[in-house]
């Protein structure tokens, strides 16, 4: 009766801890999504501010030509953004104590050159909590081909 005893006093103790880490990753995956979005927006708005703040110093992203570009090139090609609409989908957030995975599908129009451009891309982000901020440390785009 005592095993059964401890073993429930246990089980009970460690459910607000669990329920706890649940609401924490809850809100972090909001946290997160909301910044995606307002990664998107800035290259709409060409708003390299407001990138300023959730990209980390040494971002680096490997484009879908297979480049390499750094926080200085993207807050560079945001102030000359061609691009008019970016929606993205099927976002999902894996969070892994103060590291976050981000994967998703982007759609990305505009006019470039005086021709509109339409383009879907997969890509993937890290996420670190850094200095009691969430940053982004890390992206990969692929095309995708339908």
């Amino acid at each position: 009766m005592r095993t059964v005893t401890l073993v429930m006093l246990l089980a009970c103790t460690g459910t607000p801890s669990i329920y706890a880490q649940e609401l924490s990753d809850i809100d972090v995956t909001t946290k997160i999504v909301a910044m995606e979005h307002m990664w998107s927006q800035a290259y709409v708005l060409k708003d390299p501010k407001a990138l300023e703040r959730i990209l980390d110093d040494a971002f680096v992203n490997v484009e879908s030509d297979g480049k390499v570009i750094t926080k200085a090139d993207v807050l560079a090609e945001v102030k000359a953004s061609a691009v008019l609409q970016v929606l993205t989908e099927s976002m999902v957030v894996h969070v892994h104590g103060d590291t976050a995975i981000v994967t998703g599908v982007v759609l990305i129009k505009g006019v470039e050159r005086g021709k509109a451009f339409a383009q879907r891309e997969r890509f993937v982000d890290t996420w670190l909590y850094k200095n009691g901020q969430w940053v982004t440390i890390a992206g990969l785009v692929t095309p995708i081909r339908e």
